[in-house]
């Protein structure tokens, strides 16, 4: 369990105070609150030897990275419960005796799930983390909706069998629950944060249209939108309606996922040579000068280092506007 020194507050994690230029402002019921903007995501695609759906190397490895995040003085991790990491989250923070202020978590909920199973998840994910004090049930700095679909009953988990297996495959595992069900379920995101369960709310992976249904009945402000975005692939429309509305967009990706070897660009190895940093360092900070935070996934403590050293250098337009061309 992590040591609790104050109840539910707005104060900021350290790295926020010491240096606010590296946080952005997440609005809550009662004011805002400071986000880091580089945080350590702890999905089992960060972790290259953890063969397919291998949840013992995963949660193994999310456990080490998180213990490393903390000592590189990393203090915001990213998590879900498609990523089946919490439980390792909530252990790494304790046994590095990290006080709850001291760190900012992000987790996601799978989806629509309507009002109780949303209320649910909140309490399972605040209970998996170890959040729970002395005479309080804790909170979650920021909980996303993860995705605008749901999973089909038959797709949660690896099969056996032939047929789930194509029709589980890619996005054949989602199915759409309609308006009605994703509107319900920001209900329950709202009733969360009256709960004083979570600061901040938002969503990951929507679309425009997702975003519209769920403005028609917001009372209270989107705080983030979490989406892939790197120099590969990024939507300037999403950019443009999130800033419109006050939304922070976030990055999943953001060293290009599945869409190319960025790093080894030779345009982003010639930008990288000027300012003396690697190529991660680049990609990285294009998406912090166009607003946009970042979620990056390592388990190389050196890694994790130059991720949260990206403020000693400035991008030039011109260079930034060579990285936004590399979309194809």
């Amino acid at each position: 369990m992590l040591t609790f020194t104050s109840l539910w507050n707005l104060a900021a994690v350290p790295s926020c105070t010491t240096y606010p230029e590296r946080c952005v402002s997440l609005p809550t019921l009662t004011g805002t609150v400071l986000m880091p903007v580089v945080a350590l995501g702890t999905w089992r695609g960060s972790y290259k030897e953890c063969i397919g759906n291998d949840y013992a190397c995963v949660r193994a490895k999310a456990k080490a990275s998180v213990m490393s995040w903390v000592d590189v003085k990393g203090d915001h991790v990213d998590t879900a419960n498609n990523y089946r990491t919490q439980l390792e989250v909530g252990e790494a923070l304790a046994q590095k005796g990290v006080k709850r202020e001291d760190i900012f978590i992000t987790t996601k909920c799978p989806g629509p799930l309507g009002l109780t199973a949303t209320i649910q998840c909140a309490e399972d994910n605040l209970q998996m983390l170890g959040l729970y004090g002395v005479n309080t049930t804790g909170y979650l700095d920021l909980l996303l909706i993860h995705y605008p679909n749901v999973i089909k009953p038959e797709c949660y988990g690896p099969s056996s069998d032939p047929d789930i297996q194509k029709e589980c495959a890619g996005t054949g595992q989602f199915q759409d629950p309609g308006t009605a069900a994703r509107q319900e379920t920001w209900k329950a995101m709202e009733l969360l944060q009256k709960l004083g369960r979570v600061k901040s709310i938002g969503f990951s992976n929507y679309n425009s249209t997702h975003i519209a249904e769920t403005l028609a009945v917001a009372t209270v402000p989107i705080a983030l939108h979490q989406v892939e975005w790197n120099p590969l692939d990024h939507d300037e429309d999403m950019l443009a309606l999130c800033t419109k509305h006050g939304i922070q967009l976030q990055a999943w990706s953001p060293l290009g996922g599945d869409h190319g070897d960025i790093l080894s660009n030779p345009q982003v190895v010639a930008i990288a040579a000027t300012h003396n940093t690697s190529t991660a360092q680049v990609v990285l900070k294009w998406s912090l000068q166009r607003g946009v935070a970042v979620v990056t996934g390592t388990d190389n403590p050196a890694h994790m280092a130059s991720d949260l050293d990206l403020w000693g250098f400035t991008l030039t337009d011109q260079e930034m506007t060579e990285l936004n061309n590399l979309k194809p």
